[in-house]
């Protein structure tokens, strides 16, 4: 009997990081158009040297801090939700 409810939480967990996969991917598509429109050109990457340092670090910041704050809700409510 114990077999059954790890591999039912063996499945939920398959599909709670599919599910995070793609809510990452989204929001990072939507950080990057967003900044795009605000701002008028694309995001900055770490070996961009055109880029002033400033600019890069804090586009890396907030890019990871929203993308773990998504990564942190999907997990949080389908954490609770019973497949």
């Amino acid at each position: 009997m114990a077999k059954k409810t790890k591999k039912k939480n063996s499945s939920r967990g398959i599909v709670v990081s599919l599910v995070v996969l793609l809510a990452t991917f989204l929001a990072r598509k939507i950080l990057t158009k967003s900044y795009t429109k605000v701002m008028g050109q694309t995001p900055p990457k770490s070996g961009d040297s055109d880029q002033p340092i400033g600019r890069v670090i804090t586009w890396t910041a907030l890019s990871t801090i929203a993308l773990a704050a998504v990564e942190g809700l999907v997990q949080k409510y389908l954490g609770k939700n019973k497949f």
